[in-house]
């Protein structure tokens, strides 16, 4: 896979759903405004092969004709004194009891098969279900704290999709089926089918280009527009497959589309910014400075990201500043008590390093997103000639 200079903050994958605007909806747009859009930029289509397979909404929710059965045996046997809605999520409770939280978004059969995937794969069994058994189900995006995580050089945003099973005929009477039904979440309302298949595109079109399938990533990304047109956030992800493909100036003109429809979209204007950079256009740095620094910055990575400069710059007290800061935000990262445990050894106070690093461990361990934690970020083995785990 092709490296870029810098951290991209790209994108959302890891545990459930690349964020939306609040609302769930992209924000509303005056009639002058859309008047002053340019129009979407050409996408240029000889970077990537023709025609890679992209699973269809058909195959998404359906199931192997064994998962059927075996679903619908228990629905109508042991399950049946249960309401409909009840049984499905009885069903689910117990089929999924040994599953394993993965960043990864499974098709409905693949899921029950591996045993496996994130909470969106979770959404895709339960529609799955509910169709067989005819219960109405809606998605719900939980607004709770955005999960982040970094592979190679680009920072994921993770956000949280679950569903809804309805008890037949009753609108107001309904069971969640979660992953992790946390008490801090908070409801930020539903979303509709197309809505839904919009994520899924896009999560697989994340997935697959850090697997550096860069070809059936851009088919995904394609995918996801049309179900949601114009999505800042995808439309990122295009632009990102642009850059990884030498093509910078398709590149550029996506992030400054993309940033026309969401003016607020930290991710765009993080890319775009790292861009700029490359190209020494000196105003549009500062611009694009101007408007990150005006808002709310909740990435973890970005505090990372001073911390370590300011290690190299021997400035240790601002490096723990700038790790406390992380922390606040996502206290489940490895990297924050790494790099704690590195300035204290620093400092010579190695006592205090490795009580960092333990408390580190119990952090990741306690966190609802992060089902495993690894262990060799926690090591303390040789502390002083540790090199950073992967």
């Amino acid at each position: 896979m092709k490296r870029l200079n810098g951290v991209l903050i790209a994108l959302l994958l890891a545990g459930c759903a690349t964020q939306l605007p609040p609302s769930g909806q992209p924000p509303l747009r005056t009639a002058q405004q859309h008047a002053e859009t340019p129009p979407l930029p050409l996408f240029n289509t000889t970077l990537f092969a023709s025609h890679p397979a992209v699973v269809s909404p058909r195959q998404l929710f359906t199931l192997s004709a064994a998962q059927q059965s075996a679903f619908l045996a228990d629905f109508n046997g042991r399950l049946a004194h249960l309401p409909a809605h009840q049984r499905i999520a009885d069903y689910l409770h117990g089929v999924t009891f040994g599953f394993n939280y993965k960043e990864q978004t499974y098709t409905a059969s693949e899921a029950l098969d591996f045993q496996a995937g994130n909470c969106m794969a979770l959404a895709i069994v339960t529609k799955s279900l509910a169709d067989l058994a005819g219960v109405e189900l809606k998605f719900q995006r939980v607004r709770n704290a955005p999960v982040y995580d970094r592979a190679e050089n680009v920072v994921m945003v993770s956000d949280h999709v679950r569903a809804r099973l309805y008890l037949p005929g009753e609108r107001l009477s309904w069971v969640t089926v979660d992953y992790f039904p946390s008490r801090e979440s908070s409801n930020a309302g539903l979303i509709t089918e197309q809505q839904f298949l919009a994520l899924y595109y896009r999560n697989r079109a994340a997935e697959l280009m850090l697997a550096g399938e860069q070809s059936a990533a851009f088919a995904n990304a394609q995918e996801a527009l049309k179900y949601q047109q114009n999505d800042a956030s995808t439309l990122n992800i295009i632009a990102l497959l642009h850059r990884r493909a030498g093509d910078d100036s398709t590149a550029e003109a996506l992030f400054a589309y993309a940033l026309a429809q969401n003016k607020s979209n930290l991710n765009v204007l993080y890319n775009y910014l790292d861009l700029a950079k490359k190209q020494n256009q000196g105003e549009l740095v500062r611009q694009l400075q101007q408007k990150i620094s005006s808002l709310p910055d909740y990435n973890p990575y970005t505090w990372i990201a001073l911390a370590e400069t300011a290690v190299h710059q021997g400035e240790l007290s601002r490096a723990l500043q700038m790790y406390e800061k992380a922390a606040y935000y996502a206290p489940y990262l490895h990297e924050i008590y790494w790099g704690q445990a590195r300035v204290y050894l620093a400092m010579g106070r190695p006592v205090t390093a490795k009580r960092v690093l333990l408390d580190g461990l119990e952090q990741a361990k306690r966190s609802a997103t992060k089902k495993s934690f690894k262990s060799g970020w926690y090591s303390f083995t040789n502390p002083q000639t540790q090199k950073k785990p992967h």
